[in-house]
């Protein structure tokens, strides 16, 4: 099997298992979950908090046992699962499913909130579909994650580049789903962030005509993390241990970040090229507690979203955010 076919089955299994995680979970909706001396995080098919295990020493040592969830195969399932309870935090991703969420009835509120640079996610081409710049995309077909990171891209592009977003044929897709039909053809375009965009450039020949970071003067979406209200009005310092955790995590694998993409790679298994690839972008984050700094930017980048349609309602984030 190739290194595509062994990352695209292990994220489609992970998918899958979401459906019996969900029909599990079902009548979870009223438990308060959680304990003052056990946290479940929930987790991605690579994490490096987890492989690693210093997160999990460090909150042993303040009495607090660690339960990892997953794995989830993006950021939406990991807000269900908090939503009804199977678990306590979301994994630290994009703000605008989590946005989405929130407006669709989950009461979650943001605890953390982190920044990157560069911005790596980008559209990207197939070789030979004779698309060099964005305004190529018009009549063509477009794969992006559905009020996602993806899809902000994908209008962002279009709106810059002066494209109509009805010239454009979207199809919604998971990452894993997306991969497979970029490989073969099924769809000419692809916007997706880091990882999957590695593995398309060295595997597939793709190219990039529009990078966020070099594009765009400001971040739309962030990495987050969220828990329910009430386990936040219930268990504020254990939150606080475990955000502190975090960010003494990502500081590592800032300073050691071929090390971290090493360690992500024992489950990733991507062919050295890739990992190459990755290590050549150099992305630090600094995360952060949620604060008034933290609001304004989440804020304009949901009245962002919300203006051209990719979510549903506006969203008052000051109202889903508790600053600990």
């Amino acid at each position: 099997m190739t290194t595509h076919g062994r990352i695209t089955r292990r994220f489609l299994l992970a998918a899958a298992g979401l459906g019996a995680l969900t029909a599990l979970t079902g009548c979870a909706s009223s438990s308060t979950g959680g304990s003052p001396h056990k946290v479940r995080l929930t987790h991605g098919p690579i994490s490096v908090p987890k492989i690693r295990g210093e997160l999990d020493r460090t909150l042993k040592a303040q009495g607090v046992a660690v339960e990892w969830i997953g794995p989830f195969p993006n950021h939406a399932p990991t807000l269900q699962a908090v939503a009804t309870g199977t678990a306590d935090f979301s994994f630290g991703g994009s703000s605008t499913p989590a946005d989405q969420a929130i407006l669709s009835g989950a009461d979650l509120v943001y605890v953390a909130w982190a920044v990157s640079t560069p911005r790596t996610t980008a559209i990207l081409a197939r070789p030979g579909s004779g698309i060099e710049k964005v305004a190529d995309l018009a009549g063509r077909t477009v794969a992006v994650n559905k009020a996602g990171l993806g899809e902000f891209l994908l209008v962002a592009a279009l709106e810059k580049y002066r494209v109509p977003r009805e010239a454009v044929k979207v199809l919604y897709m998971n990452p894993p789903e997306a991969s497979t039909a970029f490989a073969s053809g099924k769809v000419d375009a692809w916007s997706i962030w880091q990882g999957f965009r590695e593995i398309a450039e060295v595997e597939y020949g793709a190219r990039p005509i529009f990078v966020e970071g070099e594009e765009l003067d400001r971040q739309i979406d962030f990495r987050t993390y969220l828990v329910r209200r009430e386990y936040a009005e219930k268990h504020p310092d254990l939150i606080r241990k475990v955000i502190k955790a975090y960010q003494a995590d990502t500081e590592w694998q800032n300073a050691n970040y071929r090390k971290a993409i090493e360690l992500g790679n024992a489950v990733s298994k991507y062919p050295p090229a890739v990992i190459d690839k990755i290590v050549s972008h150099g992305v630090e984050e600094r995360l952060s507690f949620i604060d008034d700094e933290g609001i304004r930017q989440l804020q304009y980048g949901a009245d962002w979203l919300t203006e051209r349609g990719i979510l549903t309602g506006r969203i008052d984030i000051a109202d889903h955010a508790v600053k600990l």
